[in-house]
């Protein structure tokens, strides 16, 4: 069948939903989680780096080009995701340990390995599925694992197992997390342990912008306040003089503002996205509430929501107080153009006035400028005369002289208006 012309990335979309499937996973599985900020290193590094790890085992290294990959190690199994700015590596094992967290799958990892891994360390999380009897694991026997005061926990997927953690640090530098199976399938099991591990992942992430509200909250609060304080006095100002240095602080604290929006942007776009996400995972465990217990979507409320809600506040302020500035500054242009103009339209009318006096100028210089000429032409018709009648020719010198003067004057003054618009039509061609 003859079909159109296919689109070069058909197949690569088509098959992004297969690229990154669920680890298969079954009860009991210890899973020990790390997330590394990678930055600038190379995905090609960290294939690099697991191809070591499996031919010290015999395995199937990763592709030179891959953004992920699965192995079974024997002992273990690994799983690998590179992302934008973060690549993710999950130890797991399905194996039972009589206690919790006793013995975690990384240990199986070799040091010098793990050692090896560049980047830096943000999420390391242990997670534990074991099936038991409720009495086995009381509230005595969960201080074991956790602390009292942060202790929270629920029922996930429905009611098919409980989930239990602290939100803390241990020695080790993992946090926890116990899930006791009561009916999980596989299915389940590998769908709730990558929703776990995804809700810290990202919970982490989008917590990377809360640094910048304490960093810039400060200079933000303070940059309003001199917006407030400028527009006060564009309220007063009275000369251009002063209009003019309002508007060169004005500007002066626009390029601020876009500095703290360059330097944030990014970051408060991320977690906007991540927070997002973990909203979707929190929504995809489906809670239910363990009687006596917190749940773990209403410590996120109390705890990560009101970071979260301080990252979008700082960024909706940077906004805001970049289009206030951009408004008070249209206006001082506004009014500093208007009072060029004003002065231009004065200096319009000077200059008008200045051109008024030179023509009248010009016209007086031009008349005396004939008179004289006029003047020195006769002079010299009374010294032809003169001379003729030296000559012998019977002129009254004082009556030729006389009569010349009106022909005199005439002459010289076609003479100067002949130049005058030949001038003139010389300059408009020009």
């Amino acid at each position: 069948m003859n079909q159109p012309a296919e689109h070069p990335l058909r197949h690569r979309l088509f098959n992004e939903s297969h690229t990154r499937p669920y680890a298969e996973i079954g009860v009991p599985v210890q899973v020990s989680y790390m997330v590394l900020l990678t930055g600038e290193i190379s995905s090609n590094k960290e294939s690099d780096h697991l191809g070591v790890l499996a031919d010290r085992y015999g395995v199937t290294p990763p592709l030179e080009s891959a953004t992920h990959y699965t192995a079974n190690f024997g002992q273990f199994s690994v799983k690998w995701e590179r992302h934008t700015e973060f690549s993710s590596y999950t130890f797991f094992a399905e194996k039972d340990c009589h206690e919790p967290f006793s013995s975690p799958v990384i240990n199986e990892i070799p040091d010098e390995w793990l050692g090896g891994l560049e980047g830096e360390l943000l999420v390391a999380q242990h997670i534990e599925i074991t099936a038991c009897e409720v009495e086995d694991f009381d509230h005595n026997r969960l201080l074991t694992f956790f602390r009292e005061e942060s202790l929270v926990g629920s029922y996930v997927g429905g009611t098919a197992a409980r989930a239990w953690t602290d939100f803390r640090l241990q020695k080790d530098g993992f946090s926890r997390l116990l899930v006791l199976d009561d009916s999980l399938t596989r299915q389940q099991t590998s769908r709730l342990v990558q929703h776990l591990l995804e809700m810290e992942t990202y919970r982490m992430l989008a917590l990377l912008g809360f640094p910048l509200v304490e960093k810039y909250g400060r200079k933000i609060t303070e940059m309003g306040q001199d917006l407030t304080n400028l527009t006060r006095q564009m309220m007063v100002a009275g000369t251009l003089e002063e209009e003019r240095t309002l508007l060169e602080k004005l500007t002066a604290l626009e390029a601020d503002i876009e500095m703290v929006i360059t330097a944030t942007s990014y970051r408060f776009g991320a977690t906007g996205a991540y927070e997002a996400i973990v909203v979707d995972r929190v929504r995809r465990l489906r809670e239910h509430r363990i009687e006596g217990a917190q749940m773990l979507s209403r410590y996120l409320e109390r705890r990560f929501q009101p970071a979260m809600n301080a990252c979008e506040s700082v960024s909706t302020r940077l906004e805001n107080l970049s289009s206030r500035v951009a408004r008070a500054s249209q206006i001082l242009m506004a009014r500093v153009d208007l009072a060029l103009e004003s002065q231009n339209r004065d200096l319009l009318h000077s200059m008008d006035r200045r051109a008024h006096l030179q023509l009248r100028l010009q016209e007086t210089v031009e008349g005396l400028s004939i008179a004289a000429i006029s003047y020195y032409i006769v002079g010299l018709v009374g010294y032809i005369v003169k001379a003729l009648k030296a000559a012998g020719l019977p002129l009254n010198s004082d009556l030729v002289v006389g009569a010349s003067i009106p022909f005199v004057l005439a002459g010289v003054w076609l003479g100067v208006r002949r130049v005058k618009k030949k001038l003139i039509r010389n300059q408009d061609s020009e």
